[in-house]
């Protein structure tokens, strides 16, 4: 038998075979591709850890769409520059069902896997696209953070039925990133996407000198979902920078879905209380769904609000009083 394929027995007892595991838990029979971007070659194979590429970019364009090739992501030390693909231009992860797993512990937060803009980038563009559909993201930490004030973001998806599962994505990560608009991760028309224990947004760089949100939402994103993720961002401005923003009256269709996530604000010195969670237009359709969520911000003893406008479109399920906008609000005590 082949080296790399596994076999397994039928109840007949004949065997079937498969190439390989979608990060060790999906069987698949599509091709594996390897980048180190600290010892690869873009020159090699990616057919085996020892014959790495050293960009995903590479990897993308060897693998082939529709089969569950999978591209793993190896961490080849802690700092930053042994264990980042360093991106001069948008990635656009733009073939279905090729997947992403990211080779290192596996911790919750900037993970050593990592995607990252140039120092050099000044286009007005995001880190990252996911425009494929189908597509597993995992265990990659996604990073947007240079001296330029024109990055919009960090991710944008336009893609459908994609899951993303222990990514840290994290916009503004750079004081000139703050501008109006600004965003972790961008849901383009995205349909039916699952965020599975993630990290959005960071709180190492203040943010709110301008209209801009960990999570941007447009262009009728439908059936949006994130389970028990968190939202964290530092505040230097109580209500310019949100966690979620709709863009407009039809950002959203039939619902976009929280399930026991984490909505975190703090800011230096206690200094700056979000007032809200989340920034609702006037929405003509679609509700926000939030079930056994909680929030807090720097404010002591006033609790913030989910909809800093409140619309009446947000469905509050199993919080501690669920008729109030405060609702599974955590206050300091």
């Amino acid at each position: 038998m082949a080296r790399g394929v596994t076999s397994f027995k039928t109840r007949t007892g004949g065997l079937i075979q498969a190439d390989g595991f979608i990060g060790s838990q999906i069987l698949t029979q599509g091709k594996q591709f390897y980048v180190k971007p600290r010892t690869g070659s873009d020159g090699s194979s990616g057919r085996s850890p020892s014959q790495a590429v050293k960009t995903l970019a590479k990897a993308l364009s060897l693998a082939t769409a529709k089969q569950n090739d999978t591209v793993f992501l190896f961490a080849e030390g802690h700092a930053a520059a042994d264990t980042t693909d360093y991106q001069s231009e948008t990635l656009d992860w733009n073939k279905d069902l090729v997947h992403l797993i990211g080779v290192h512990a596996g911790g919750p937060v900037a993970q050593r896997a990592r995607v990252a803009l140039l120092s050099t980038y000044a286009t007005a563009s995001n880190l990252f696209t996911l425009s494929g559909h189908g597509c597993l993201i995992q265990d990659v930490h996604f990073f947007a953070g240079v001296a330029s004030a024109n990055p919009t973001g960090c991710m944008k998806v336009t893609g459908q039925r994609n899951v993303f599962r222990n990514c840290h994505i994290a916009g503004i990560g750079n004081d000139a990133n703050d501008i109006a608009g600004a965003y972790s991760v961008l849901l383009d028309g995205g349909a039916e996407n699952l965020f599975d224990d993630c990290t959005i947004g960071l709180d190492t760089i203040a943010r709110g000198t301008a209209a801009n949100s960990g999570l941007l939402v447009d262009t009728a994103a439908t059936r949006n979902e994130f389970r028990n993720c968190r939202f964290i961002a530092q505040l230097e401005h109580a209500t310019n920078h949100v966690h979620v923003r709709l863009a407009d009256a039809t950002a959203i269709d039939r619902y976009l879905l929280f399930r026991e996530c984490l909505f975190y604000y703090m800011s230096a010195n206690y200094a700056t209380a979000g007032t809200g969670v989340m920034n609702l237009p006037l929405l003509t359709q679609g509700y926000v769904i939030v079930d056994r969520c909680m929030a807090f911000s720097d404010a002591h003893g006033t609790a913030i609000k989910w909809d800093v406008n409140d619309r009446d479109r947000i469905l509050l399920m199993h919080a501690p009083t669920p008729a109030a906008d405060t609702a599974g609000v955590a206050r300091a005590v």
